[in-house]
């Protein structure tokens, strides 16, 4: 689920608006700075430790003080430590490859900290096949907090090679449509979509208005590369992208992933999106539509705060994911991930960390709505005083089983970037759908 928001990373991991921070000594690139008393070490009593001999936990996480991961952890140790007696220390690693480097200099060395931010994929499994993960699920059974969370969660993070849950999410990211209320209304428009038919029709009338109907921050590639996925992710899951990578399913061989081919092509060409979408970025698309330009724009829960103002004055509305049409379509139609997870140091595990794990699910959901202002991986009911979009948007995917699948979690990243060439061609005409479709089928030998 994390979202909260996201960016395109061409790695071996899943990326998207990771939030990540810590206490203690600060490191950000090369840099390492020393925080202040306040926020390296916290105890209560003393020194006196009410837990025994550990006298400490700590946690290593990626980002800077202002991300969510950090505002979360750093709450629930603060609290958790004052309430034991107990110091604990959060090293911050800000750029991403550094802190990928400094990660496995630490699985490498088995000196893992007890909490350590873990994305799910190629470091995941070298943690887990050092023997270095908590099985998360099987606390999570143990204290009855298995059941509460979110069903498209415990599928993002689930390991693909024994079913267990080994990492816990940060938070619960979701990604929807929002829409001006104002440009519908104009362009005669009294639906909302739900198949990607009437997804094209009303970009079709929004532009014979002409008002842009569709913004989107082509230059970061996972913008274009969402139209691209929506009709296989709906209709197959991770299905298609994995046997896809694994040279057992071709673009023109699949339907639905032909349908998101031409739909691409289509929007592109047809100049539904912002005139020089190319080289829009996703935050300056941010700006262009929370500032009042376009009809439609990708979002999420990540953008609530930008989306505040304008749904509350009624100038919004949003929907999920259209089906394709002629295909059977899953259930979920929201876009659900969990972040940048965090796994717990098996060779650590003691009973002062079980507490803390225990006290963690406890006071996760209060942690992430008060601290971070995302959506908690549980299904508990809402506090009061959110923005309005917290409850409008939490009935379309409280029920959603099926995770999102990242494209570029599951591509290695030579034909990823490949991908990524084409889809810029194919979205500004430069190529037709047969052509894209041919040159992505020869990038995976069998």
């Amino acid at each position: 689920m994390k979202k909260k928001v996201v960016a395109f990373i061409l790695t071996l991991v899943i990326m998207t608006s990771f939030a990540f921070t810590g206490c203690g000594q600060q490191t950000e690139g090369n840099k390492s700075t020393k925080q202040n008393t306040e926020k390296s070490t916290v105890a209560t009593s003393g020194n006196t430790s009410k837990t025994g001999g550990r006298t400490k936990i700590t946690a290593l996480l990626k980002g800077t003080e202002s991300t969510e991961q950090y505002q979360v952890f750093n709450y629930l140790l603060s609290n958790y430590c004052k309430e034991k007696g107990l110091e604990y220390e959060i090293e911050l690693v800000n750029d991403m490859q550094d802190y990928f480097t400094k990660l496995q200099m630490y699985i490498n060395s088995n000196t893992l900290p007890d909490i350590y931010g873990c994305p799910n994929g190629t470091l995941s499994k070298a943690c887990k096949d050092n023997d270095a993960l908590v099985d998360v699920g099987a606390e999570l059974k143990r204290n009855g907090f298995y059941d509460k969370m979110n069903g498209a969660i415990i599928n993002f993070l689930t390991d693909a090679d024994d079913g267990n849950l080994y990492l816990f999410p940060q938070g619960l990211y979701c990604e929807y449509f929002m829409y001006r209320k104002d440009i519908f209304e104009k362009a005669g428009i009294t639906k909302e979509p739900k198949t990607w038919e009437d997804f094209k029709d009303i970009c079709k009338k929004i532009a014979d208005i002409g008002e842009i109907p569709l913004i989107v921050g082509g230059s970061d590639a996972w913008q274009l590369m969402r139209y691209l996925s929506f009709s296989p992710w709906r209709v197959t899951g991770p299905e298609f992208i994995t046997n896809y990578q694994a040279g057992k399913d071709k673009f023109n061989s699949n339907d639905s992933a032909k349908y998101g081919v031409n739909l691409l092509y289509d929007l592109g060409t047809k100049g539904y999106f912002e005139p020089g979408f190319s080289s829009v970025d996703y935050t300056s698309a941010c700006n262009l539509f929370y500032g009042g330009t376009g009809a439609i724009f990708y979002s999420g829960s990540g953008q609530i705060g930008l989306a505040d103002e304008m749904y509350k004055e009624g100038k919004l509305g949003f929907f999920p994911v259209p089906d394709t049409e002629g295909l059977k379509n899953m259930p979920t139609n929201v876009p659900i991930h969990a972040g940048f997870a965090e796994g717990f140091n098996k060779a650590t595990y003691d009973d002062t960390m079980k507490d803390f794990f225990d006290y963690m699910c406890s006071n996760f959901s209060n942690a992430c709505y008060t601290q971070a202002q995302i959506f908690s991986p549980f299904n508990e009911d809402l506090p009061e005083g959110l923005p309005q979009l917290y409850y409008d948007t939490q009935p379309m995917f409280s029920k959603a089983e099926t995770a999102w699948t990242s494209w570029d979690d599951k591509l290695d990243s030579e034909v990823m970037t490949k991908i990524v060439d084409e889809q810029q061609k194919l979205a500004q005409g430069e190529i037709k759908p047969e052509e894209f479709i041919s040159k992505c089928d020869s990038f995976i030998n069998k």
